[in-house]
């Protein structure tokens, strides 16, 4: 027998269980499932289904299979299916999904603070009877088994009993944020086990990150894993006055130069296989490469950066991020670098005859962090959405299509509003309690 005609006899066990006989002819229609006309689904919904299956080509078949998985969300459709999809049709895996059970089993308290039947009635039904003589419940059940008289372990209830292996991803992204709970572990406990599950799920291009704060403890989501899958060359930044002159010294290993006036721009060449950019990487390099004597290279650095700066909200951002975190402590702390050419077109609007190339050449700041991660942070001031003192919709428009275009890239990128900085005091409380927030959110010591 061929493969496909057991995909095929599951997908119309499904569709007769699914659907009602008055129904089917046009469930079948948007499903691309043709009968022959004669057929009546209210003769035999099985039969009236596998017709039209036997008509649709193998890929095809593969594809609604795929397809009926993620629009179902099936524990036992997906038990079915294994042996003909295995998991390439699911956002984790088989292998992640065994990895964490074996995680949870060898920490040992997967429901860290909370009672065992409460930690698991987020995801499952723990109340239902199923003694009605002793009146015990699946919870009470599943406590005795595995506190009490520890004849189960974690690893065979969520493996035979709960079978979460064949969670519909929603429910297992739930069950992943179940084990992140406040509820259940704060402080280090909780960062170490969060830690723990990115390990592994970051090979399906998935983490757990900081959503909110509840009562100062970090409540997790799980979401796509955000990096820019480059490789870090060049990084040109901090311009004053004009506009660089650059030109390509070696275009076949992309090396650039700049001309003219050096000293109105920074251009940093990454070292090769670099992961992030930290401050005290890029004080060595200034150390280096500054023709300053006998000033101390962090503050030459550093009143360089802020030289660059337009506003006083970028002031303001900047100045609060290092004297936050790095002094009095000499942190290493990720550069938050000013002023970066994204793009870059050395003409202007008037030599291209009032067009552009690019709306948007330079980003306010970036931050590097390892992993790949790159994040944007724009501060917007009134010149970014309004024109002569009236809100501009085109202005507007090109700014969100500017974020759409960066994140599709690979960035995260965030936004400020200029009225967040009106009050000095409030800003910085602001600026401080969101990088804190950045730094849990992707496991940065500082």
């Amino acid at each position: 027998m061929k493969k496909t005609d057991g995909l095929k006899g599951i997908i119309a066990n499904h569709f007769a269980s699914e659907y009602k006989a008055y129904d089917l002819k046009d469930v079948c229609k948007n499903y691309g499932i043709e009968p022959d006309e004669g057929l009546n689904p209210m003769s035999s919904k099985r039969i009236y289904v596998d017709n039209g299956l036997n008509k649709l080509q193998d890929e095809d078949i593969w594809k609604l299979a795929g397809q009926i998985v993620k629009e179902f969300e099936s524990k036992e459709l997906i038990k079915e299916l294994e042996p003909y999809l295995g998991d390439t049709k699911l956002e984790f895996s088989f292998v992640t999904r065994r990895r964490i059970i074996d995680y949870v089993n060898l920490s040992g308290n997967m429901e860290g603070n909370m009672k065992l039947d409460n930690f698991l009635s987020c995801i499952w039904n723990m109340k239902e009877t199923v003694d009605i003589f002793t009146g015990m419940t699946v919870g009470e059940e599943i406590v005795a088994a595995v506190k009490d008289n520890k004849s189960m372990t974690y690893r065979e209830l969520l493996t035979d009993r709960l079978e979460v292996k064949y969670l519909p991803d929603e429910l297992f992204s739930k069950f992943l944020e179940c084990l992140a709970l406040p509820e259940a572990r704060d402080g280090e406990v909780q960062k170490e086990y969060v830690k723990g599950i990115n390990d592994i799920i970051k090979e399906d291009g998935y983490e757990l990150y900081v959503d909110s704060l509840v009562s100062g403890t970090p409540q997790y989501r799980i979401g796509k894993r955000i990096y820019a899958d480059i490789e870090l060359k060049n990084l040109i930044f901090a311009p004053i006055g004009v506009k660089p002159d650059i030109v390509i010294e070696n275009s076949i290993s992309n090396e650039l130069k700049l001309v003219g006036d050096t000293d109105n721009c920074l251009l940093y060449n990454f070292d090769n296989n670099a992961d992030g950019l930290t401050w005290t990487t890029l004080i060595n390099w200034w150390k280096n490469s500054s023709k300053e004597e006998n000033i101390d290279p962090e503050m030459g650095l550093y009143n360089r950066l802020k030289g660059s700066l337009d506003s006083d909200i970028e002031k303001i951002f900047f100045r609060v991020y290092y004297n936050y975190y790095r002094h009095p402590v000499k942190r290493d702390i990720p550069a938050l670098i000013p002023q970066v050419f994204l793009h870059y077109d050395p003409r202007s609007k008037f030599q291209r005859n009032g067009k552009t190339i690019y709306t948007h050449q330079r980003m306010d700041f970036l931050m590097l962090l390892p992993g790949g991660i790159q994040i944007v942070f724009e501060l917007d001031g009134q010149q970014h959405y309004t024109e002569n003192g009236k809100g501009e919709p085109r202005l507007y428009a090109e700014m969100v299509k500017d974020d759409r275009d960066l994140r599709l890239k690979g960035y995260e990128v965030y936004r400020f509003g200029g009225y967040e900085f009106l009050n000095k005091n409030n800003a910085k409380q602001m600026i401080c309690e969101f990088f804190d927030r950045i730094f849990v959110r992707y496991n940065i010591e500082v």
